[in-house]
């Protein structure tokens, strides 16, 4: 029996593998997954390196202490109390209440909520405190926050009044109007300011004169932060558009392959592939790697 020449067999196997990696390809886009295109607009979130994201205080502050990330309000459990606060800064969307994190801050935790929006307002209900239910003030102005025996100026960029209608103490004016205060729940505390962009990257490159950061590093003592990243609103896209541009480029290719009168199969097939390859690059440059993302609540 007469056996292939070795060239032969390495075009076979080369056309093999090829071929399963074709497979897996129109495996993957008919699996109908969703992948991530990231945040919808320019939020204040630890992810987002716009200006308004928080990548710059969050880059400086881990370099001093923790800085970790929950999707949900039951994960605050996983966070000592007394050695954490939980940041939650200008939601994309409505806030509920949360009993956990009720019970998490009557035990020694700092909550932090910052927003000037009504998205807060359900939560923070919970706790004998309006924001955003008012006025909101189309203006950036220079406020004095008061924490301890420090009076700081710090900048307000779009900002609401807050009150409460039980016990509480002013922390932060702009004029006459509070923008921040603070109570006592239990053993723990809970902050609210008016203003989500008190420390966003646009604030602390452009006003670093101010006090915004030394402020919020106030409010915390030293504590490890914790970040409320849940309620984001993210745009996806299915893997289904894998198939298409697959299809697509598929057909660019063998229309390429004809018009050049390539006769040997490995050829084409290789051609076949390389065309898919650049298509997966933009693809994954245009929608970026599958993400799993956490329940709102």
């Amino acid at each position: 029996m007469q056996r292939g020449s070795p060239r032969r067999l390495d075009d076979m196997s080369k056309a093999y593998w090829l071929g399963v990696l074709v497979l897996s390809l129109l495996m993957i886009g008919y699996s109908n997954t969703q992948m991530s295109r990231g945040l919808v607009g320019d939020p204040p979130s630890i992810y987002n390196n716009m200006p308004g994201g928080l990548t710059i205080f969050t880059g400086m502050e881990s370099l001093e202490r923790r800085v970790n990330a929950i999707y949900s309000f039951s994960e605050v459990e996983k966070y000592t109390p007394r050695n954490h606060a939980l940041l939650v800064v200008g939601p994309d969307t409505s806030l509920e209440w949360s009993p956990t994190l009720a019970h998490w801050v009557e035990e020694g935790g700092l909550l932090v909520v910052m927003d000037e929006s009504p998205n807060s307002q359900m939560l923070l209900e919970g706790f004998e405190i309006h924001a955003g239910s008012g006025r909101v003030i189309q203006e950036v102005a220079v406020g004095v926050c008061n924490v301890g025996n420090a009076s700081i100026r710090v900048v307000f960029n779009v900002y609401a009044e807050v009150y409460s209608t039980s016990r509480h103490e002013v922390l932060c004016r702009v004029g006459g109007v509070v923008t921040g205060l603070s109570r006592r729940i239990g053993g723990g505390e809970i902050v609210v300011i008016g203003d989500s962009s008190l420390v966003i990257n646009e604030v602390l490159s452009k006003s670093p004169t101010y006090g915004n950061k030394f402020f919020l590093d106030a409010v915390t003592a030293g504590r490890n932060l914790v970040f409320y990243e849940g309620n984001r609103l993210y745009s996806y896209s299915s893997t289904q558009s894998v198939i298409n541009y697959i299809k697509g480029f598929t057909t660019l290719a063998t229309s390429l392959t004809q018009s050049m009168y390539w006769s040997n199969p490995v050829q084409r097939t290789t051609l076949i592939i390389i065309v898919i390859a650049v298509t997966l690059a933009i693809i994954l440059l245009e929608f970026g790697s599958p993400v799993i993302r956490g329940r709102k609540y």
